[in-house]
């Protein structure tokens, strides 16, 4: 997690263009299409800021690699996408300011509209329900740590759910059904937690035991597993490895040996995508869902 908002925190101050020169991408939040046919996914450059500001975008390309587009506007940094139906959502920074709002737009990128309102604080890792009709998110609105709210897709009826101004939540994500919510915390104590909860904020359930450095979570496309990354305490994001379990925290399961992150089920459950590579350049990878028959997807 903490390589993860230190990316954040850049990126809201970051301006500037993704050129098409050969300089290392560093990719995130790769998400599968609800056909199974196509990612999104954030991809970030110039991340040392030297020479010249970052810049993050949201793109959609084919399973197979092909096809890649962006979907972020030309003026926004674009991160975190989640997709629901025919329609994408993500949180999105302008160039030199330090607040992020979610944004939704058409698959094709047009019809980009804000969903939250300017000037309430930093927004963050939408996820949207399985319907479409519901967003779940990250904001500092309330005070200087992460908690998690949801909001209708027209950005109606927001409210909070977690509560404890001690503790930051992250990466919130709808179950299939849109009945629960998994997310991690982070106390302070470098082990971040993975937890469940109702999609109303009750009946919070610690799913790792306190145990390792947890992120990322997502449900499968039946609702009957998590995929997560985990790493122990001193490893950084890329050095993550991804795991599964039920979705009561029984019957861990190792996927795969290579550093991974960000994984994700496709809908029918027989294949991953994830994220594989050294910060500052990593890259986007398709494998059966034991982790077996890995395919590179970015080139």
């Amino acid at each position: 997690m903490r390589l993860a908002v230190l990316i954040f925190s850049f990126l809201l101050l970051a301006a500037g263009s993704l050129a098409q020169e050969a300089t290392p991408l560093f990719y995130q939040a790769v998400e599968w299409s609800p056909d199974g046919k196509h990612l999104t996914f954030t991809a970030m450059r110039d991340m040392n800021q030297k020479d010249r500001p970052m810049r993050a975008e949201i793109f959609v390309v084919r399973a197979d690699g092909s096809d890649m587009r962006k979907v972020s506007g030309a003026e926004l940094n674009g991160f975190y996408s989640s997709w629901g139906k025919d329609r994408i959502v993500f949180s999105g920074g302008k160039p030199g300011g330090r607040d992020s709002e979610v944004y939704i737009a058409n698959a094709d990128g047009s019809n980009l509209t804000q969903v939250t309102k300017a000037g309430t604080g930093r927004n963050s890792t939408p996820a949207i329900s399985r319907d479409g009709r519901r967003i779940v998110f990250i904001s500092d609105r309330d005070g200087d740590k992460y908690q998690v709210y949801v909001m209708n897709t027209d950005g109606s009826a927001q409210m909070r759910l977690t509560k404890d101004d001690t503790t930051a939540f992250y990466n919130p994500v709808f179950s299939p059904d849109g009945k629960k919510i998994v997310y991690y915390a982070e106390k302070g104590d470098r082990k971040d937690q993975i937890w469940v909860m109702n999609a109303d904020g009750s009946d919070q359930t610690l799913l790792t035991g306190g145990i390792g450095h947890n992120i990322f979570p997502a449900f499968s496309n039946d609702g009957k597993r998590i995929i997560f990354a985990s790493s122990g305490r001193e490893a950084g994001v890329d050095g993550s490895f991804i795991y599964t379990m039920n979705a009561d925290g029984s019957n861990l399961t190792k996927i795969g040996s290579t550093p991974s992150y960000f994984a994700r089920y496709s809908p029918d459950g027989k294949r991953i995508a994830y994220v594989a590579g050294k910060f500052p350049e990593s890259a986007i990878y398709i494998a059966n869902a034991d982790g077996s028959g890995a395919v590179r997807v970015t080139k």
